[in-house]
């Protein structure tokens, strides 16, 4: 149940990147001067522009957006390290319950 539920987040997060990421270039604003002024669509997306933005994957300056390129390679490393972790948590907690069960 638990890897279901991972992946089910994982599917949902990466849609939403994947999302902005593909808005931002389809403008082009790939550059400060570029920048483009991005709403997000639903509660998904404003966490992920959200998290997005404080790791610098993407910038805003001005209420304006842009993609960083080099940042978004580092940004997606994270975040499967993150969603991993998570996967090691449920899988430690569930060996722990069964231990504990017997």
């Amino acid at each position: 149940m638990a890897n279901f539920v991972v992946r089910a987040a994982e599917r949902y997060s990466t849609r939403a990147q994947n999302r902005l990421v593909e808005r931002l270039r389809a403008a082009n604003a790939l550059t400060a001067a570029r920048a483009i002024t991005l709403a997000p669509e639903g509660r998904g997306e404003t966490r992920m522009l959200a998290r997005m933005t404080v790791f610098h994957a993407i910038r805003e300056e001005g209420g304006r957006h842009w993609l960083d390129e080099q940042a978004l390679v580092h940004f997606r490393k994270e975040e499967l390290a993150r969603v991993l972790g998570a996967i090691a948590v449920a899988g430690f907690a569930a060996a722990g319950a069964i231990a504990l069960g017997r």
